[in-house]
């Protein structure tokens, strides 16, 4: 997966009014969709977002946590999906794409077995 710099993300995120963010999301479920072959791809995701408002998108947080699970990360499926649905800890749902990628960089720097 693409190693990103979280601080570079919230940078962007932030110049950008969040676009950055939904290209993030996109271009992370592509590259999750060649690792794991499961889900849509970003245009599909994306779309997924649109039609449903926002409905698929904390499905697919708990979802990209059980595939980051399959690569070799830790499952925090469960907690991607509780920081998006109880009240009042809901508000740092939008630190879920920084613990995703966090897992990602972190399956970057793990060594191959030979």
């Amino acid at each position: 997966m693409k190693r990103r710099s979280l601080i570079m993300m919230f940078i962007l995120g932030l110049i950008t009014f969040g676009i950055y963010w939904i290209y993030w999301t996109c271009s992370f479920q592509n590259q999750l969709k060649t690792l794991t072959r499961k889900g849509f791809g970003g245009l599909g995701h994306l779309i997924m977002i649109i039609v449903t408002f926002g409905i698929y998108y904390i499905y697919w947080q708990y979802a990209c946590g059980r595939r980051l699970a399959i690569l070799g990360a830790k499952d925090n499926s469960t907690l991607y999906l509780l920081l998006v649905l109880i009240p009042f800890v809901n508000f740092f749902s939008w630190l879920n794409p920084y613990f995703m990628q966090n897992q990602a960089n972190q399956l970057n720097d793990k060594p191959v077995a030979a």
